[in-house]
């Protein structure tokens, strides 16, 4: 990967939103308490300000998911302390950090004991959303998988990244998330466009993803493990196909 050309991305500074208002609380136990913040460009941003390998994964994560169209957008923003609630749930947040995109109308697949689902409709499932989501989990070397679920059009996103890129110095394994009811196989019929999808992420998309990301505590961002993320991504990039054939 080109070093240079990552500096001079990475010269340009990184951009980010600042969080207006508080509007949501996580809807069950999480090891990054996130919050919902609607911010100045509008979206709405679930916020964390820690993740297991660092939030430099979320970010890169995210961006990443939005490029392959599988995920929401991720971006650096900052919590000044009049978006905090008054109640002190959230302080933990002030300061700049990561932002999901809010996926109107979706729910965590582990929330769905919440409201009474024991196990999901196959046919009321998104066949081709679940291929391409089994790829990029194998492709960005996934630990601790989870999706968001439209339980309206059957859509299916991949969310939170924060301990992607486990073991990513070595080839890709299958990872194939469990839902409910949803055999281990669904969307095998939509395997060979998901690696198309995957492969056709250029190299400077993958600079693009791992460059202008801040630099302080709690970010693991350093110039060398970018890099090798930006390396090994796209040499897993075409190895994906061969896991995938497997499933």
């Amino acid at each position: 990967m080109n070093r240079a050309y990552l500096a001079r991305l990475d010269a340009a500074g990184y951009d980010v939103v600042d969080a207006l208002t508080h509007v949501k609380t996580p809807p069950q136990a999480s090891l990054a308490n996130p919050h919902a913040f609607v911010a100045i460009d509008g979206q709405t941003y679930w916020v964390k300000a820690n993740a297991q390998r660092g939030l430099v994964n979320e970010l890169i994560g995210g961006r990443l998911a939005a490029a392959v169209g599988i995920g929401p957008m991720a971006r650096v923003v900052r919590v000044p302390a009049e978006a905090l609630p008054s109640d002190g749930s959230a302080n933990h947040l002030r300061g700049t950090n990561v932002g999901l995109q809010d996926i109107t109308g979706t729910m965590n697949a582990r929330e769905l004991q919440l409201v009474g689902i024991a196990a999901l409709d196959p046919a009321k499932v998104s066949e081709a959303d679940r291929a391409l989501v089994v790829a990029f989990h194998s492709w960005t070397a996934t630990n601790d998988a989870q999706v968001l679920l439209n339980l309206q059009n059957g859509r299916v996103f991949t969310i939170d990244f924060g301990d992607s890129f486990s073991n990513i110095e070595q080839d890709p394994d299958l990872v194939v998330l469990e839902l409910p009811g949803i055999p281990a196989d669904h969307g095998r019929s939509d395997a060979e466009s998901a690696c198309e999808t995957i492969e056709a992420i250029t190299d400077d998309q993958l600079l693009q993803a791992v460059a202008r990301v801040p630099w302080g505590d709690g970010w693991g961002a350093t110039v060398d493990r970018r890099v090798e993320l930006a390396e090994r991504l796209a040499d897993r990039r075409g190895k994906v196909r061969g896991v995938m054939n497997g499933w």
